[in-house]
């Protein structure tokens, strides 16, 4: 991952074969269209999934409406971990696209990993990894400089969104979601970066056209 803080997402999030087989057993299998709330923040929650197909968008809302957006998921990650075990959701779910996911009780859960007990390991790497993502992603925000974050948004959601010919399906103002900021400042970035040969902005996507610079730029704390 060209971000030296966040690692791996995929790597992080995705389940074992183990994981895998323990959910598969007593999943329901659950199919959603595009811009389906799978849950939101603070609602109670009683499931984890898989997800096996699509893109599902996590994020929350302040308390002034404005969406702040905190990850794209893609198959096969895990999530739903921390809520299924705090008992409520901590942030919002909406699909981006048709999905089929794998939805499993918090009990049948429970008693799958009573069953394989070294499993339990697994879901505590994952629920630490996930804690440790969401407070890189709060000290980002907070500390970093917004080109910076701009730079590790689009590097990141590369590798995890973007279509086979590299494009990445995003509008500015849903990038600005990600970044932290207004979609006035982001578009003014990207217009010199366009402008640079950086990067492409084909109608409501983006593209990226040389990485070095964005990669220098996603390492450093100068703007």
């Amino acid at each position: 991952m060209t971000d030296p803080k966040e690692g791996s997402f995929a790597s992080l999030f995705h389940a074992s074969p183990a994981l895998r087989r323990l959910m598969e057993r007593v999943a329901i299998k659950v199919q959603l269209p595009a811009g389906t709330l799978l849950f939101q923040k603070d609602e109670e929650a009683d499931s984890i999934y898989v997800l096996d197909e699509g893109e599902i968008e996590i994020s929350v809302t302040s308390v002034d409406g404005r969406k702040l957006a905190l990850e794209i998921l893609t198959p096969p990650e895990v999530f739903g971990e921390i809520g299924l075990f705090a008992g409520r959701r901590t942030a919002d779910a909406t699909t981006l696209g048709p999905v089929r996911l794998r939805r499993v009780r918090r009990s049948d859960f429970l008693a799958g990993l009573r069953d394989e007990p070294d499993l339990s390991i697994e879901i505590i790497e994952l629920l630490c990894a996930r804690l440790r993502d969401i407070s890189d992603k709060l000290e980002e925000r907070a500390f970093k400089p917004l080109p910076t974050r701009i730079a590790r948004r689009i590097l990141h959601l590369s590798e995890k969104y973007a279509d086979r010919g590299g494009t990445i399906p995003l509008s500015q103002a849903e990038l600005a979601d990600f970044a932290g900021a207004t979609r006035e400042a982001v578009a003014k970035t990207l217009g010199l970066w366009r402008a640079q040969g950086w990067i492409d902005l084909p109608r409501g996507a983006l593209s990226i056209r040389d990485r070095a610079p964005l990669q220098i730029l996603a390492s450093s704390d100068e703007g």
